[in-house]
């Protein structure tokens, strides 16, 4: 009864975030968790979402772990801790992780040791030693799942796992409207409109909300979902759980099984953001306006589609000009 009750309670939910910081906490070595515990409250006072504060304890909690490894406790280990030693982890950190977690990392690291600094452990000048982080922006390329990678994940029969219909139906949604993981779990019933065949998605990180229409496809594979396969409740959210209490579909698990289907159609394993990258991807190549585009990704302003004009290479090249030749 007591290990049910305790599944429950872990069970994913918009109010439940707090759980996961706790555990991320329980994960750390047990001289290190009231010090992890006490920055976690630090962050909480000054405001900041407990999602925020989840990452940067994910980045902060290898950090010490790293360099309190020896017998004394962590504020010991942070008193003798030198700007060197911060340099020295930052390489070795970033010999194995891409920018994103490095950024997440730098955040982390500075605002740990501001905390550290607040109860003497350390100087109040040890925060400038982290490293800053050069880049240049629109450096990469989207990364973007093919057309041909797209048509296997589609074509490719269901036969793993209990919610293939489900499943079926939020990969139809990822790769027809390049939405987010967290639109997709925050879909509620009354967002489709089978009448006049729109479909709605909320807003996220600062952008707009959007209405696309609703395909043959997507209409199809959520009627059979929720004809077939939905969980009776009285939840308003589209995808949930199929185990009591039939709690929304979680972001996390949304990623988790986009993963495990790749991987089941012998694809690279990518996340649902590679959805979103392939929509804007196909409609900058199918010759729609920079700013349709933006406004179907709900973003609010252009610069954040801007990145992938470097994919539409017939249109690079058009705009390119002759290299000028010396005259001899």
């Amino acid at each position: 009864m007591k290990k049910e009750a305790r599944k429950e309670q872990l069970v994913w939910s918009p109010e439940s975030q707090r759980v996961y910081t706790l555990r991320t906490i329980e994960r750390a070595s047990a001289k290190n968790r009231p010090t992890l515990r006490a920055f976690s409250e630090w962050l909480e006072a000054r405001g900041l979402a407990q999602a925020t504060i989840t990452i940067l304890l994910g980045s902060v909690k290898t950090f010490v772990e790293a360099v309190a490894t020896r017998r004394r406790s962590c504020a010991g280990a942070l008193r003798a801790l030198s700007a060197d030693g911060v340099e020295g982890f930052w390489i070795r950190y970033g010999r194995g992780h891409g920018m994103a977690a490095r950024r997440h990392m730098r955040t982390g690291i500075r605002s740990f040791l501001k905390f550290a600094a607040s109860h003497g452990w350390v100087g109040g000048d040890l925060a400038d030693a982290v490293p800053s982080l050069v880049g240049c922006r629109l450096s990469g390329l989207p990364h973007a799942i093919s057309d041909e990678q797209l048509a296997t994940l589609l074509r490719s029969p269901w036969v793993r796992g209990e919610c293939i219909r489900r499943d079926r139906a939020v990969v139809y949604l990822l790769a027809t409207y390049g939405v987010r993981r967290q639109q997709v779990s925050a879909l509620q019933l009354a967002d489709v409109d089978w009448h006049e065949k729109t479909i709605d998605f909320i807003a996220h990180k600062g952008g707009k909300a959007v209405r696309h229409i609703l395909t043959q496809a997507v209409a199809d594979s959520l009627a059979d979902y929720l004809r077939n396969e939905r969980p009776i409740s009285d939840s308003y959210y589209v995808f949930l759980r199929q185990t009591p209490p039939y709690l929304r579909l979680s972001p996390l698990a949304i990623s988790s099984m986009v993963r495990a289907r790749m991987e089941y159609c012998g694809l690279p394993p990518r996340g649902p953001h590679a959805f979103r990258h392939a929509f804007a991807t196909r409609l900058l190549r199918a010759g729609q306006p920079v700013k349709a585009i933006s406004d179907l990704l709900g973003h609010r302003s252009l610069d954040a589609v801007a990145i992938y004009a470097k994919v539409d290479r017939d249109r690079l090249l058009e705009s390119a000009v002759e290299w000028p030749e010396v005259a001899s």
